[in-house]
């Protein structure tokens, strides 16, 4: 994709979810000269869609790989090994971000059934802070150093982060952003 289609999703993605991560009864100050909106560090909607990008880059090289022959194909999931993931940063992942993302799905639009006619709180800032948080916490497993892997170990990696990636994907469409896949 050329780079100013990459730039205008990125513009759009962070006016946007600066907007949808203020409370509904806060007030919004978007002021685009200022210095208000964060587009940089870890608290941006910029952050969470350099790290959906990151994962489409993970995914790309490793399907390159494969396609080369210095991977195997994937493995059907049911015979992958999760005892295999001794990490902290991957249980952080799973317990923190992909178990409990259906229940944070089922809080953010809370039907009114007292008021007369239909009414639907959405509760959008819960997502962009549930985004914010699964960006920090992959930001920090991504990062580390890396050591060496057999190939059960890796296939359960690249499992765990096809979740991570799913979840990024869903909470970003639950927004009306598309996710990136380059930057």
């Amino acid at each position: 994709p050329a780079w100013t289609e990459i730039f205008g999703v990125l513009s759009v993605a962070t006016i946007k979810f600066e907007m949808l991560s203020t409370a509904p009864r806060s007030q919004l100050f978007l002021a685009l000269a200022d210095s208000s909106i964060s587009t940089k560090g870890t608290k941006s909607g910029t952050f969470v869609m350099y790290n959906c990008a990151r994962l489409a880059t993970l995914f790309e090289s490793y399907k390159c790989s494969m396609e080369q022959g210095l991977y195997p194909t994937f493995p059907p999931v049911s015979s992958l090994d999760f005892s295999l993931l001794h990490d902290e940063g991957e249980w952080l992942l799973l317990f923190n971000s992909i178990l409990p993302f259906p229940d944070l799905l089922s809080q953010t639009a809370v039907l009114d059934c007292t008021a007369p006619g239909l009414h639907i709180a959405a509760r959008t800032e819960m997502i962009c802070k549930f985004l914010v948080q699964l960006s920090m916490d992959f930001s920090s497993y991504y990062n580390r150093e890396a050591r060496p892997h057999l190939f059960g170990q890796m296939f359960v990696r690249l499992q765990l982060l096809r979740a991570v990636r799913e979840v990024l994907h869903t909470g970003l469409a639950m927004l009306g952003l598309p996710p990136l896949s380059h930057i």
